[in-house]
């Protein structure tokens, strides 16, 4: 490790969280930690860090500057020409292809696709009895060798979609950014993948990021169109869905009321898919419910399936 590496590694970058804070000098920014409900207010130079979470084991290079450096520094510096343009039209292609590498390095680099590494990792064990791996070398270095196959595969798939800037007109009902800020999903049943080291690369019909309380960018496919509205007017209960812990914003109260509306929203999700939970766990309207992340469970058919990809790989090798 070089001695001029810092031990902070930001993984929503200072560039976008300044847009959410509240005071003259954007320094400072509220978040509410989504489990507990308590509301903190920090420097942004303190929050969604963590510390050498992009540092090889190895020794090898630093990802915090040697490569999010460039990708932060000129993704902030375009996103800030959007907020003050109040459009998309005046970016030139390599600002497009710079926007697309600091969008596709954001739905990369946090702390939960790790965890969903660790958690596939364990679901294949549980699945197999601990015959297979889907772990390389070691979880982190697995996740940090994603990160650098990763953005040039989501930044070709980005390239193919259209590109739009939602405004959110209504200043009373502004956007939120959460801990694992980029909302990634397919309106349709079909999409297509492909390996980057131990995580898959999804073609989402739609991906979405907020850069700011009135600013929601969007990448999505042609026939999606019609539906990314309706996605913007959603963009906040997302964050809250999605979040490992954390949401930020410039509004205490805005925080409030959003975790107040992901409880509903999550008490009608249950009461629509496991409507004997609620009488089994006595739940009521408003209490404090959330939606958990998802879980593997392997049907005989796909487990026979990873036995044969993993005998294809075993005999390769």
């Amino acid at each position: 490790m070089h001695m001029s590496d810092p031990k902070k590694h930001h993984y929503v970058p200072k560039g976008v969280l300044k847009n959410f804070t509240f005071d003259k000098h954007k320094k400072k920014i509220n978040f509410i930690d989504k489990y507990s409900g308590l509301q903190l207010s920090s420097s942004i130079a303190k929050v969604a860090s963590e510390k050498y979470l992009y540092r090889f084991s190895d020794g090898g290079a630093c990802l915090e500057k040697s490569f999010f450096g460039e990708i932060d520094d000129s993704g902030s510096s375009i996103i800030d020409k959007i907020i003050r343009d109040s459009s998309i039209d005046k970016l030139t292609f390599k600002e497009q292809r710079d926007l697309r590498r600091f969008v596709s390095a954001q739905m990369l680099r946090v702390p939960a696709v790790l965890k969903q590494l660790e958690n596939f990792e364990d679901d294949i064990s549980s699945a197999f009895d601990g015959e297979h791996s889907i772990i390389k070398e070691n979880a982190h270095t697995d996740f940090l060798k994603s990160i650098l196959k990763g953005v040039d595969l989501y930044e070709a798939l980005l390239a193919k979609k259209n590109m739009a800037v939602l405004v959110q007109k209504n200043s009373s009902q502004c956007f939120v950014i959460g801990d694992v800020p980029v909302v990634q999903r397919n309106f349709g049943a079909d999409s297509t993948s492909q390996a980057s080291h131990s995580m898959p690369i999804i073609d989402w019909d739609f991906v979405a990021l907020p850069i700011s309380p009135k600013y929601l960018l969007v990448y999505f496919n042609q026939a999606c169109e019609v539906d990314i509205r309706q996605f913007a007017l959603e963009n906040n209960d997302w964050q809250f869905i999605q979040a490992d812990k954390f949401i930020f914003a410039a509004s205490k109260e805005r925080l409030s009321l959003e975790l107040k509306i992901y409880h509903q929203n999550s008490y009608r999700y249950i009461e629509s898919i496991r409507p004997d939970y609620i009488e089994k766990y006595s739940i009521k309207y408003g209490d404090k419910v959330e939606i958990g992340p998802p879980r593997l469970a392997f049907t005989d058919i796909a487990k026979n399936q990873f036995k044969d990809l993993f005998s294809g790989v075993s005999k390769s090798k």
